[in-house]
């Protein structure tokens, strides 16, 4: 290999694609989208990975396959669909619509709790963790098959959901050590896109086929979980075979470090944000953003049962499918700006696209078009996107090498604070409406603008940050 060169697949040890035999110019142009289909999908085989990796990777994937399926089932959207379709005329309506508020950003509000898990995993088996974390998470989506339909079933379900969510969160955790130490630094950020596609593809196929389903099987909610979490196993199996290079040498090196206690996490928080004055400005803006995006999906889950009359299938195609299959398409359009911007600069021109999601979905409910509800949700897929690469890596573009993880814990627990209020606040608003005369469209409608004022000022404020930081904004600092 040349000086300077990067490496191709074959000298990282990987295959290349097959390519199909085709003769001739036009050939090739007819081929054309075969080739990239076959690419693509080749992409995702262990063999395209380098050596190093490709036992762990053979791992993983199978691992996300089967258990992106029993997440499918406790994915915000769709377990809120579920909650809102199964309990309405159960219990009061103003109740069930909180509860599908706090189902539907379970796992954000779950991400308050992220300093105690990287506590309560120094020092210990990083594989034996997830798993018995894994197991947990099987056992309470089997248990859904097992929850009444009643008050108290709501209630039981929403505590189910919560403490699942929670141990997702801790999964989410402490895997990126795994992924530290078993794949190299050239190929680890492709190696972690290609899981997080394969999971978000998987949990939009099934939650198209639970929704589907339940609409023609309104009672086969259980025989459903069921299956989801049997499947589920079959990833905790595959994590079970996980082996982790130098483990042993990690875990002595993470108790020599010291540990950092759960409770000094809002110190830590603090710290971080009073030392670091432009980073305190772009989470603030962050904040802003977040919160005003985290308005939308219980009022989308709300209204399209109320207003348009959607069931399963409908709700769940609106609130996670479509943007989820949206998603792995976003993604590299979305990376080519990051890779050469600061994250500052990305969010001042991203940040627009959940502006324009927020207000199609106003407009489609003051038309009372189901037709926008579907290009909102594209768009909002769009936006996603761009926001799962941002939410990765844009922290690094400010933290000094030594701290990394914990500006990273101040971004989640920053985030999982929002989660905690935004979705409560635009229920209780549309509620509070509602009782003043306002009909359910009008309601929903007064809280979408209220979500996309909000979306306004926090992307004006990145604006205003790259404005003020310059060319300092203009230019990727992350290694």
């Amino acid at each position: 290999m040349e000086a300077g060169k990067p490496e191709s697949p074959e000298e990282q040890g990987a295959l290349a694609p097959p390519r199909p035999a085709v003769g001739g110019r036009i050939g090739a142009i007819a081929f054309a989208p075969l080739r990239l289909v076959v690419r693509a999908v080749w992409s995702f085989a262990p063999g395209s990975m380098p050596l190093f990796a490709r036992r762990s990777y053979t791992i993983e994937a199978i691992t996300t396959f089967f258990f992106a399926i029993t997440l499918a089932v406790i994915e915000g959207g769709v377990i809120g669909v579920f909650a809102k379709q199964t309990y309405t005329d159960v219990v009061p309506q103003a109740t069930l619509n909180m509860t599908v508020a706090v189902i539907g950003v379970s796992a954000e509000i779950a991400n308050l709790l992220s300093f105690v898990w990287s506590a309560m995993s120094v020092g210990r088996a990083k594989v034996a963790l997830i798993n018995a974390l894994q197991l947990a998470i099987v056992v309470l989506v089997a248990s859904i098959a097992l929850v009444p339909r009643s008050a108290l079933g709501l209630a039981v379900l929403l505590s189910v959901v919560m403490v699942a969510r929670v141990c997702w969160s801790g999964i989410i955790t402490i895997r990126p050590t795994i992924w530290r130490s078993n794949y190299p630094p050239r190929v680890r950020a492709r190696i972690v896109g290609k899981f997080s596609t394969l999971q978000q593809v998987i949990v939009a196929v099934v939650g198209i086929a639970l929704g589907a389903t339940l609409d023609r099987w309104p009672d086969g909610s259980a025989a459903l979980m069921t299956g989801a979490a049997v499947l589920g196993v079959v990833g905790v199996w595959a994590t079970g075979k996980q082996r982790v290079r130098g483990g042993p040498a990690a875990i002595r090196a993470e108790i020599t470090g010291g540990v950092l206690k759960p409770w000094q996490g809002p110190g830590i928080v603090w710290k971080i944000l009073r030392g670091d004055p432009r980073f305190a400005q772009f989470m603030i803006a962050m904040f802003v953003l977040g919160f005003g995006n985290l308005m939308l999906t219980p009022i989308l889950v709300i209204i399209l049962k109320e207003q348009f009359g959607q069931g399963y299938l409908g709700g769940i195609l609106i609130t996670t499918a479509i943007p989820s299959l949206i998603l792995p398409a976003a993604v590299p359009l979305w990376a080519r700006l990051l890779d050469r911007a600061h994250v500052v600069r990305f969010r001042s021109i991203h940040g627009w696209v959940f502006v324009l999601s927020t207000a199609i979905f106003g407009l489609a409910i003051v038309l009372h078009r189901i037709e926008l509800m579907y290009v909102g949700a594209v768009v909002q897929g769009i936006g996603i996107g761009g926001g799962s690469l941002a939410w990765n890596l844009g922290h690094v573009d400010f933290a000094p090498p030594t701290q990394v993880s914990h500006y990273m814990a101040t971004h989640v627990t920053l985030n999982g604070l929002r989660g905690l209020i935004a979705p409560i606040f635009a229920v209780l608003i549309y509620e509070w409406l509602g009782h003043h005369g306002l009909s359910p469209s009008h309601a929903a409608a007064a809280v979408l603008a209220a979500s996309t004022v909000l979306c306004v000022i926090g992307t004006s404020g990145f604006v205003a940050l790259r404005i003020s930081m310059g060319a300092a904004a203009s230019r990727a600092t992350r290694n």
